[in-house]
């Protein structure tokens, strides 16, 4: 009988135990994840801060006990879009309202992103002159403008960059002298937070050219020094998917390869009965960079017949934070 009750004691402390077990597992957090808010449609909320823990990887979770989400990440959401220079000229079909509907859907999508680097292709006055983007919504930014005039013709890009970015140097022009010449614009700046191993990045916004690029890294040099060789950012519409960035790369900008571009995704053109291409990529050489998200939006304005245009581009890059 000594036996049996011993037993039975030593049953009730073990079941005891588990029960105190079970309950603090209970009072723990789940591990749970954590994904980019997306607005309705699908793209990245406003809601991303520029400077956060982590990285969110692409739109889909990811578990928050991985080792990379305790690392500390500065995030830069860029907006890129190639509206068409149909568009803004009101030629081929497209309509005289478009350039005003497109200039201010671009700031628009742009907030959307939450972007603090944009950049903007053939959204311009005539054929060269950048549209003001300030004047359209984007209050206190400072804008770089790439004109590139070829007598009656010609091409533009821009880059703006978002209050508490420093613009320390800028140019831009023409990628070539003939009639495949297109537009690049280029800016030695700082971030708001420090970048390992850059005291300064260099931006670029470009409008690639068909066959090659021949003009430009002079201007590039220029403006952006020894930043070139690993601090260096690029973004806009590349005429070629992502495996045929490198070779444009190395003409424009020089010094190290770039590690990463992306998306890799259809962009070209409306109507796309009539055009096919993987053009707008966001580029860069920055040691340990990597994407947290990005999204392809739809066509945008057809009522406006926007003949030729890109799908518009946000991108987040992901970049490690400096001491």
């Amino acid at each position: 009988r000594l036996h049996h009750t011993k037993m039975q004691m030593l049953a009730f402390v073990v079941s005891l135990i588990a029960v105190q077990a079970a309950s603090a597992a209970a009072s723990l957090p789940e591990n749970r994840t954590t994904e980019v808010p997306m607005i309705e449609g699908g793209g990245p909320s406003a809601a991303v801060p520029l400077l956060r823990k982590g990285s969110a990887g692409s739109v889909r979770a990811m578990n928050a006990s991985s080792p990379i989400a305790l690392d500390a990440q500065l995030h830069v959401p860029a907006f890129f879009w190639n509206v068409h220079w149909q568009c803004s000229v009101a030629a081929q079909g497209s309509s005289s309202a478009c350039k005003e509907k497109v200039a201010g859907r671009f700031v628009q999508l742009a907030r959307e992103a939450n972007a603090q680097i944009v950049a903007s292709v053939e959204l311009s006055n005539g054929m060269s002159e950048p549209v003001g983007l300030a004047a359209r919504g984007l209050e206190g930014w400072t804008q770089v403008n790439g004109p590139c005039a070829r007598g009656s013709g010609g091409d533009s890009a821009a880059l703006a960059f978002a209050p508490g970015w420093v613009v320390e140097k800028s140019g831009g022009g023409c990628l070539r002298n003939d009639y495949d010449t297109r537009a690049f614009a280029v800016a030695r700046v700082t971030p708001p937070s420090p970048v390992l191993g850059c005291s300064s990045l260099c931006v670029v916004a470009l409008h690639a050219p068909h066959t090659a690029i021949t003009s430009g890294r002079g201007t590039v040099s220029n403006v952006c020094g020894g930043t070139v060789w690993s601090c260096a950012i690029a973004m806009g519409d590349w005429n070629v998917p992502v495996d045929g960035v490198g070779r444009l790369w190395a003409d424009l900008i020089g010094g190290s390869v770039p590690s990463l571009s992306f998306p890799n995704e259809r962009t070209c053109c409306f109507p796309e009965s009539q055009h096919y291409g993987v053009y707008d990529h966001i580029t860069t050489n920055i040691a340990g960079a990597g994407q947290a998200g990005h999204y392809v939006y739809p066509y945008q304005l057809l009522e406006e017949n926007p003949v030729e245009q890109h799908k518009p581009v946000s991108a987040n890059l992901a970049l490690p934070v400096g001491r």
